[in-house]
């Protein structure tokens, strides 16, 4: 007969730990993963440009910069929606307006798009202009759009 330890040498201990708050946890893939991404990553958490919706607005009378904004968008691979008026009244200089989720993109946006002065500001309840419920970044273009 045997000593009846068999069993307690196959039980092995596990801890786990519930706690999170102040502490990070990293899920994220590699940042050198060169296969996530063909953005180069500057740290500024933004997303592929595909994943973002981006509405341009006109808020002044000069022809065509919703649309041609627009077109810079689609060239960079953004998801568009139809350029339209903004409701704002005419501004004197652009604004992007984005949800929370969708800041880091909205700097992205400022850049390609050159409105480097541009005010970066939270989306608002009410509605901009177009669809302007369904998108992550929204450009109100202003006179300094001209």
């Amino acid at each position: 007969g045997g000593g009846g330890d068999d069993d307690a040498a196959a039980t092995t201990s596990t801890t786990s730990t519930t706690e999170f708050e102040g502490s990070t946890v990293d899920t994220a893939a590699p940042i050198n993963d060169s296969s996530s991404s063909s953005v180069p990553d500057d740290g500024s958490g933004a997303r592929e440009p595909s994943e973002v919706t981006v509405l341009v607005l006109n808020s002044t009378r000069i022809a065509d910069i919703a649309g041609n904004n627009t077109e810079t968008l689609i060239q960079a691979g953004y998801t568009t929606l139809e350029p339209a008026n903004a409701t704002t009244g005419e501004l004197a200089m652009t604004t992007v307006y984005a949800t929370s989720d969708a800041q880091a993109d909205a700097e992205v946006i400022r850049s390609l798009l050159g409105f480097t002065d541009a005010e970066l500001a939270e989306m608002p309840e009410e509605s901009l202009g177009g669809a302007s419920a369904d998108a992550d970044v929204v450009v109100v273009l202003g006179l300094d759009a001209g």
